[in-house]
């Protein structure tokens, strides 16, 4: 059965995080697309190679060893999605690196917060210690939610990336996961609501995709 993970947004709607399913391809492209065309950039990805739905589906992974495909629903829509893959080899399995996209009406409710927490929920059960990824320099508000979260700066890649019109640093961040299941996980069964101080802890979420 399909893992779900209940939350309630800072504005007090009820949503759901869950293992994304084959039926959810258009919509999760259609969010990639949108924001890949924003500015300035927070995704590190060109409209020209968004993926066709097979694509999609392909890459699609289930809650399992190998890493996790998740999305966000706010009253039967999806508004964000998150994909982790766990390091192949056996020196890098401890690992997984993963990249998040929020729709922009969706942003500032901690639907970024729900996502990430679940996803560590999912490291802890394989066995996942250390989580990583990549956010732009100008992305201040998802260094600002990925900090709120524990996950700290490891260095920058200069010029990590070139677009047709600049080249882009890339800020590398992680964290080191427990084992051991969190005391107060926010997407336990009776889920607290996201209040002011998160809000003010994190400057907002809208953590997207950007390494």
């Amino acid at each position: 059965m399909a893992r779900t993970f209940p939350f309630v947004t800072r504005d007090g709607r009820k949503g759901v995080v869950r293992e994304a399913r084959s039926s959810d391809a258009r919509a999760c492209l259609q969010i990639v697309a949108d924001v890949s065309r924003e500015l300035p950039r927070t995704l590190a990805v060109l409209e020209e190679e968004l993926w066709k739905p097979r694509d999609w589906r392909r890459h699609r992974l289930p809650w399992g060893p190998h890493g996790v495909s998740l999305v966000a629903e706010l009253q039967g829509v999806v508004v964000g999605t998150l994909t982790a893959e766990r390091g192949r080899r056996m020196v890098t399995r401890h690992s997984a690196e993963f990249g998040i996209t929020i729709a922009a009406p969706a942003r500032d409710v901690g639907i970024g917060r729900a996502l990430i927490t679940t996803l560590e929920t999912w490291a802890r059960e394989q066995g996942v210690t250390r989580m990583a990824l990549g956010v732009f320099p100008e992305n201040a508000r998802a260094k600002a939610l990925y900090r709120s979260l524990g996950y700290e700066e490891e260095g920058v890649e200069r010029a990590g990336m070139v677009f047709p019109d600049r080249e882009q640093d890339v800020i590398r961040m992680s964290k080191r996961i427990s084992t051991k299941p969190a005391e107060q996980p926010a997407q336990a069964a009776e889920a607290r609501r996201y209040d002011e101080k998160d809000r003010s802890r994190d400057g907002s979420d809208g953590g997207r995709r950007d390494g």
